[in-house]
């Protein structure tokens, strides 16, 4: 009875005492089971005579040498290696360009006017009021942001579904202007007329390929990535969200009666982050290596200053003089 218990708990088939079973393939293990209810593993090879023979290195399976089910052996390392996995996605994933600028756009303008925003408010004297408006702000921001960035990404998919749409209708219904369009693009490139009619003539085998080659080279025209519009949003939304928090903090961590001292942290926070973003902007979106030195940089972060701390300034200006009025 005990045997049977430990066969249906470990999935193993009741086999009768003293038999033995061979695995179906060219190699594999000769499990032995003994009288006394103990189970031994023998690994097998088939000769050439295409029989089972025993090797003389045994394997205890009880001592679990080898694992009677290897969906139960380690539960733990399957739940590892999913870990392992997911650590290892991460840390392979490459942003695109497309992202890098959507995360720049995002936290430009997350920077600029929330912290504008806060600056005016804290004019007022209460930072409850500068919490509430900059919170209010920076949420209506963050979504107006994400879905303007997910309508435009969607508009550029919809065009270039419109533009494949007609070059298909060119390609099929006037195929002498399609040939035309491909002499067109190849005639500026030195081609003479005998090449540019070999290439002719493989395209015209195929009305897609024909399609596929004006898409590229004659309108210039890449198919979006179709995860383009929600990746654009939210990368734009989080984006003004990191970007908006930023000015916000120093009010979270004084009295009502240090709103100046708040302003004064936050314009401090904000005048080295406006700096560094803007400076490592350039490098990150220099096409050219010149284009990258230090200078530029410096020049990029002073640009970036001059704008946030001129944005705050109007709003400062502006929301002094409705209260005072």
């Amino acid at each position: 009875m005990l045997v049977l218990l430990k066969n249906l708990c470990f999935r193993q088939s009741i086999i009768p005492q003293g038999a033995h079973t061979s695995p179906p393939a060219s190699t594999g293990v000769y499990a032995h089971h003994a009288n006394d209810g103990s189970v031994t593993a023998l690994p097998q090879i088939k000769n050439a005579d295409d029989n089972w023979v025993s090797t003389t290195t045994s394997i205890d399976v009880e001592a679990g040498s080898i694992p009677r089910n290897p969906l139960t052996a380690n539960p733990k390392a399957s739940i590892m290696d999913s870990i392992r996995n997911a650590f290892s996605a991460v840390k392979n994933f490459h942003p695109t360009p497309r992202m890098i600028s959507d995360a720049i756009i995002g936290l430009a303008d997350g920077m600029t006017v929330p912290f504008a925003l806060t600056a005016g408010l804290s004019t007022l004297g209460s930072t409850h009021i500068v919490v509430l408006g900059g919170v209010a702000e920076l949420v209506a921001g963050m979504i107006s942001m994400g879905v303007g960035g997910a309508l435009g990404a969607k508009a550029e998919s919809d065009g270039f579904q419109a533009k494949l749409a007609d070059t298909t209708k060119l390609v099929l219904n006037h195929p002498a202007e399609a040939i035309a369009l491909v002499h067109d693009v190849l005639r500026p490139f030195g081609f003479d007329p005998q090449q540019r009619n070999i290439v002719v003539e493989q395209l015209s085998r195929s009305s897609e390929r024909m399609v596929d080659w004006l898409m590229r080279f004659h309108y210039q025209e890449k198919q979006p990535d179709p995860s383009r519009p929600l990746t654009c949003g939210i990368t734009i939304g989080l984006g003004y969200a990191i970007g908006g928090l930023i000015p916000l903090i120093p009010y979270f961590c004084v009295r009502n009666d240090q709103i100046l001292l708040a302003l004064y942290i936050s314009i401090g926070v904000m005048l080295v982050t406006l700096f560094l973003f803007g400076f490592f902007k350039t490098v990150l979106l220099a096409e050219k290596e010149q284009d990258k030195s230090t200078w530029n940089a410096c020049v990029g972060g002073f640009w970036m200053l001059i704008v946030g701390g001129a944005a705050a300034a109007v709003a400062v200006g502006v929301v002094h003089g409705i209260n005072t009025a």
